[in-house]
This record gives structure tokens, C-alpha cells and sequence, in this order.
């Protein structure tokens, strides 16, 4: 069973049923941004949106629980805005304004309601550089492929003194990585949704978004994508997915949440396990796979013991060497100080000998004069 939702298209306003395609003039490329009340990261992303230099698209804001009336305004005061201010912009943006489910039912929600040869997920925190939907759209006419995603930045954000959000690192998620195959995303998600761009055409082939997961539940729409066929790398940084490790509340990303990412994680790959036993694997191999990741387990534990033991020893090593060092310091106190009283003494004692030495010079040379005076009137007195 659907939730209803409310869409503000042309002037129109009204409810549409999340699985309804509205028909209208189809452009290359549905961009779904899907946001809840986080009007000043919107109006961010709509801004980027308009500066993209591919410009054969429409955009579809997804309002997920949020305020509407305060969503509209933003659309409105945006580059891209203004709904229905002119013939040839009116189809540019529309509203629609769901009850508040998940970030994947949001996307069914978009995909609902525009037509389109490919598909975008813009989420309101994250950016594109102006030349992402001129390449990925390039990528996929050339190639054929279904699905194609560019190298991501994480980009890391904090608010500053003045209440703005700042950069303050920036890296290549998943650095490295040669491809985007099932053995990739079967371990971790390698694709987040600000790096894809997708042609409509594989709903027909894996299904819409699984709106009871929560959270992961852009990985599991991507596994099921690369299962059917290979999912395009586009070689270049062309999108900028935000990331706020000290951010609250709504300003706060879902990967916070790592708890329910853990559990819908395992929720996912038990869900798989139990599909292909019903399908008539057999449970040999998974049960093997489960001893060499129990073994692999308590290796690790083991290791991490091992570990732990090596730092304690370490430690008391360090422990001991500091003592040592600080014997050894207070060992050259005492010798400098000893030293320094040697040197005061030796100065001290200088003065002393040169006195002496010139009273023993003065002393005969008075006896050298008493001694001649003595002779010379002994010379006298026998003249």
C-alpha cells in the first residue's frame, strides 16, 4: 500500500499517487533532490544545479515531511526558480511534498513523477562540479551502459564562528578503486548516490528503491544494478559528497547514524543468504564462508590480544627507560654542579699562590740588600 503525496507542478496542486507517471515533454535527465527542512544546504544545491554546463533537465525537489511553504520559498528565491514565471522555465522545478518516510521512498517519489531518459539523485548537502552531467550523460550515450559513476570527493565540513559551514578536508572516496563490480560492492558501498547517473530504463530490470530500508538502501539498489550489468567508472572527481562529523540534528548526515547502518547492513546480506537457499542453494558453502570469517575472527582477537600484550611491555620498557633517563639527568646535574664549584674553587685559589709567590720575590730581594749593605760596611770598617 502507497502514501499519498502532494505535487505543485505548473501551477497545479494536488495529490498523485507515488507510482503515477506524469506525462509531459521529456527531458534528458530528472535531477531528485531530496531534502527536509535544511533550507540554506538547498538553496546551495540548487544554485550548483544551475551552474551545471548541461542544461537539458528538470528538477524535482522532493520535501520529505519538512515545511513546504518554507521549501517553495527557497525554489522561488533560487536560480533555477520562480515556478512557472515563464513558458520556457516553468517545467524547470517542481514541488512535491511527501509524509516523511525514508530517503528511499523520497526517490520512488521522484521517479513518479517525471520522465526522463536518465536519472540523478541530488541530495540537498551534496554538489556536483558544472561538468558532472556533461560527462556521465556523455559516458552513457557512448558506451551503452546502464548505470555510470564518478570518482567522489568527501568533503568535510564544519560551522564556523559565523554559523557558516567551511571545508576543512577534502579526499577521494574509495582512492584507488579499478572498478565498480559486484565483488567491490559486496564488501562496502563504493558508490554513493551524488556520483551516479542512471538511465530510467533499469527499474524495468532490478525494481524501484526498497523503501523498507532506511539507511543503505542506495547500496542495495546498487548491487542489484551491477548484478544485471556492469556499472560504468567515469575516471574523474566530479562530485562532492558532505560529510559533518560534528553536526546535530537535521544538519547531520545518515552515515551518523551507524547503529542502523550496521543492522539493515546485516538485514541486507541475510535477506540475500536466505533467497538463494530458497531458490535451492545448498548451505555448505555459506556455512564454510561463516567458519573462515569466525576463524578469521578470532584471529584477529587473538592478533588484537597479542597486540595489547606487545604495547604493555612496551610501555613498561618506556616506563623504565624513563627512569634511566632521569637517573642519568640527575647524574649530569650533579657532576655540572660539582664541576662548578671545582672551577669557583680553582679561581678562589689563584689569587692566593701569586700572592704568595711575590712575597717570597720580595722577601729576597730585601735579604740580596740587607745582605750587600752588610758587606759593603764590613769593607769600610777593614779600610
Amino acid at each position: 500500500m502507497h502514501t499519498l503525496i502532494m505535487v505543485e507542478f505548473l501551477g497545479w496542486h494536488g495529490p498523485i499517487h507515488p507510482r503515477l507517471i506524469v506525462v509531459m515533454s521529456s527531458p534528458t535527465v530528472a535531477i531528485l533532490v531530496r531534502t527536509k527542512d535544511r533550507p540554506r544546504f538547498l538553496s546551495r544545491a540548487l544554485e550548483n544545479i544551475a551552474q551545471q554546463t548541461f542544461t537539458d533537465y528538470t528538477v524535482c525537489v522532493i520535501n520529505d515531511g519538512g515545511d513546504e511553504q518554507a521549501t517553495r520559498a527557497v525554489i522561488e528565491a533560487s536560480p533555477l526558480g520562480l515556478l512557472g514565471s515563464n513558458a520556457q522555465d516553468s517545467s524547470r522545478v517542481q514541488l512535491l511534498t511527501t509524509a516523511g518516510g525514508n530517503m528511499e521512498a523520497a526517490s520512488n517519489a521522484g521517479l513518479a513523477a517525471t520522465t526522463s531518459e536518465y536519472v540523478a539523485i541530488h541530495d540537498d548537502d551534496d554538489l556536483w562540479a558544472p561538468e558532472f552531467l556533461e560527462r556521465t550523460v556523455a559516458a552513457l550515450e557512448e558506451s551503452g551502459a546502464l548505470m555510470c559513476t564518478t570518482r567522489v570527493v568527501e568533503r568535510y565540513e564544519r560551522e564556523n564562528a559565523d554559523g557558516e559551514f567551511e571545508v576543512y578536508e577534502e579526499r577521494i572516496f574509495h582512492d584507488g578503486l579499478p572498478g565498480m563490480g559486484l565483488q567491490f560492492l559486496f564488501r562496502t558501498n563504493r558508490a554513493v548516490p551524488i556520483g551516479i547517473l542512471y538511465r530510467r530504463s533499469l527499474h524495468e530490470l532490478v525494481g524501484f528503491y526498497d523503501e523498507s530500508l532506511p539507511v543503505v538502501g542506495d547500496w542495495e539498489f546498487n548491487m542489484r544494478a551491477a548484478s544485471v550489468a556492469d556499472i560504468l567508472l567515469v575516471d574523474e572527481p566530479l562530485a562532492y559528497w558532505s560529510l559533518r562529523p560534528d553536526a546535530e540534528g537535521a544538519e547531520a548526515n545518515s552515515v551518523k547514524r551507524q547503529a542502523d547502518h550496521a543492522r539493515f547492513d546485516s538485514l541486507v546480506r541475510a535477506r540475500a543468504i536466505r533467497e538463494d537457499l530458497q531458490a535451492g542453494a545448498r548451505p555448505g558453502a555459506y556455512l564454510y564462508q561463516a567458519h573462515l570469517a569466525a576463524d578469521l575472527e578470532r584471529r584477529v582477537i587473538d592478533g588484537h590480544d597479542l597486540t595489547r600484550e606487545s604495547l604493555d611491555i612496551l610501555r613498561s620498557i618506556e616506563s623504565r627507560l624513563e627512569r634511566i633517563e632521569a637517573r642519568q639527568q640527575s647524574i649530569e646535574s650533579r657532576q655540572q654542579s660539582i664541576e662548578e664549584r671545582l672551577r669557583v674553587l680553582k679561581h678562589l685559589r689563584t689569587p692566593g699562590r701569586a700572592l704568595r709567590s711575590l712575597a717570597k720575590r720580595s722577601l729576597s730581594q730585601r735579604s740580596l740588600v740587607r745582605r750587600g749593605a752588610e758587606a759593603e760596611s764590613a769593607d769600610q770598617k777593614g779600610a
